[in-house]
């Protein structure tokens, strides 16, 4: 008899559930939540960068040579523009005594396949599609240019900076831009549906994500080393397991791969729109994934530098771009999803204005 009361009582909290889901109250299944209005969006962008940033790591250099190759080519007329006397060779810009090396994450091949993916699955007309991808590219190819030149300009002269700014640009920088493009868009099909501008809850989210992550850059500046040294513990410590014991030599200045931390961190403060106990859940299950994949990371160098194995580098790669990109945005799209979850009552997802 109290089984038949549990099982009641499930089937009943089931129901409710499907009801604020604005669904017919029927059990969920796994088919179901795959297919449902509300999650078909987040599931559909995440496998379509995991595959296309898999693809890029995968497929040999002569597939991206093209765009390092053009990225330096823009980025050697800009200096010149500029009054720097510089040279291109391929992928590399030099003024004599600086040379930059454009690899893939360099160029704005990443940003605009996650962009390319948000867009296309988010429910919205063909010409809208249109208007975001033929507006948003560009906007994130020029603010990649004008990061790569202002990281040049300065270490010109203050090489001792190089790092420092390096990550900043490329870390937070290249995040606020793409979450800029997204949000800017999201705006603009709201005031094409409901002919009203929302503008301002996106402008305050901007607002304090870039607060708070120039704050906690400085302080994690600082601080990463003794988070690569904890990564380090757990990784010499399993390798023990297997009888491997080796020093590890840290001579870098900044880990670069870590500063997805900030950026996650830094968005999960910014959001109003999640009640404190959440916030806490999400930062949790985020940082650990993040710890998760530098693990990985770690991992991965080690078997590289001391077993000369590099099968696993794709695989690797492949983490911590999803780690910088996908995880934030999909961030903000849980953001978005929660704030409108009221509405879903009496009104289908597409129709509903994506405020955070």
């Amino acid at each position: 008899m109290a089984e038949q009361s549990q099982g009641k009582r499930g089937r009943l909290r089931t129901q409710s559930l499907a009801k604020r889901l604005g669904e017919p109250s029927r059990p969920l299944t796994l088919r179901g939540i795959v297919r449902s209005k509300q999650t078909f969006f987040p599931i559909a962008f995440a496998l379509s960068c995991i595959a296309l940033y898999a693809a890029i790591q995968v497929l040999p250099p002569s597939f991206t040579q093209p765009v390092d190759e053009n990225t330096a080519w823009t980025l050697g007329m800009v200096l010149i523009a500029f009054g720097i006397p510089v040279s291109t060779d391929h992928d590399t810009v030099s003024d004599g005594e600086l040379a930059f090396g454009i690899v893939p994450e360099c160029t704005p091949i990443f940003t605009a396949g996650i962009l390319l993916s948000f867009i296309s699955f988010y429910p919205a007309t063909l010409r809208q599609k249109l208007v975001g991808l033929i507006t948003g590219i560009p906007v994130l190819y020029l603010g990649n240019l004008a990061r790569l030149t202002l990281t040049f300009v300065i270490s010109r002269h203050h090489r001792r900076f190089f790092e420092v700014v390096h990550v900043y640009l490329g870390q937070v920088f290249i995040i606020f831009l793409v979450i800029l493009t997204c949000i800017v868009w999201l705006e603009w099909l709201d005031r094409e549906n409901s002919k009203k501008s929302t503008l301002i809850s996106g402008t305050g989210f901007l607002a304090r994500f870039a607060m708070f992550s120039s704050g906690l850059f400085f302080v994690w500046v600082q601080i990463h080393h003794w988070y690569i040294w904890l990564l380090d513990r757990f990784m010499l410590f399993g390798f023990s397991l297997f009888g491997y014991h080796f020093a590890l030599a840290r001579q870098t200045v900044c880990y670069y791969e870590t500063f997805s931390i900030v950026c996650f961190t830094s968005m999960v403060f910014s959001a109003r729109s999640f009640p404190r106990a959440m916030k806490v859940r999400g930062l949790a299950a985020g940082l650990g994934l993040l710890f998760l994949i530098h693990l990985f990371h770690r991992i991965d160098n080690a078997l590289m530098a001391y077993f000369r194995l590099t099968a696993l580098l794709p695989l690797d790669l492949t983490l911590l771009v999803i780690g910088q990109y996908v995880l934030p945005v999909l961030l903000l799209i849980s953001m978005v999803y929660y704030q409108n979850r009221g509405s879903l009552k009496t009104t289908s997802a597409e129709d509903q204005p994506m405020k955070i």
